[in-house]
């Protein structure tokens, strides 16, 4: 089955409604027939794009992260992972109710928005995972995986307890600092 234009515009649209009102309020707080109306879609023609509220809202969460401060940019392995993980971090710090959605919906029971967290936190752990590479693939996939927890235990504690959101800006340096020799060792043998 083909998707025309107008079906991806008009789930382009609905995303987008969506994104905008996570951004206003809380996840719990917002209510689907809203969203549909603020898309200009009938609430039928939401539910036939998005099986539930919690497939919309994890299609808005992978969508919101892909576009956000994710990436990273910088010569050497060591500035690309340090620049990829504040980049996180911050996007997080400046709209701490997509953590709170993303965490939620952890427990979703809908396989849809199962699917697009599991894809959402490959994606996140493999871009990591690239930024350090070059210690080889088992290595920079456990690297990506310590980061990642280390991430998203300090973002819970920090965005749902009052944590200092520094804190995990100089751990995160911390745990990189640990990994600079190494990168720097395997960089030069690639020279």
């Amino acid at each position: 089955m083909t998707t025309s234009s107008w079906q991806v515009e008009r789930r382009d649209r609905i995303l987008r409604a969506a994104r905008e009102s996570l951004e206003e309020q809380e996840y719990e707080a917002i209510q689907m027939r809203d969203v549909a109306q603020r898309a200009g879609v009938a609430l039928g023609t939401l539910y036939r794009c998005f099986s539930s509220k919690e497939h919309l809202y994890a299609a808005v969460v992978t969508d919101w992260g892909s576009r956000s401060a994710f990436a990273a940019s910088g010569a050497s392995p060591e500035t690309r992972v340090r620049a990829r993980v504040h980049g996180v971090i911050t996007a997080y710090e400046r709209q701490p109710q997509f953590y709170r959605a993303h965490v939620t919906l952890q427990s979703s029971a809908d396989p849809n928005a199962r699917e697009l967290l599991t894809e959402f936190a490959r994606d996140a752990r493999d871009a990591l995972a690239a930024e350090v590479a070059v210690l080889g693939r088992a290595p920079a996939d456990d690297a990506a995986t310590m980061l990642w927890a280390l991430i998203t235990s300090r973002l819970t504690h920090a965005i749902y307890r009052g944590g200092d959101v520094g804190e995990i800006h100089r751990i995160a340096d911390k745990f990189v600092d640990l990994l600079v020799p190494r990168l720097r060792d395997e960089q030069a043998g690639k020279s």
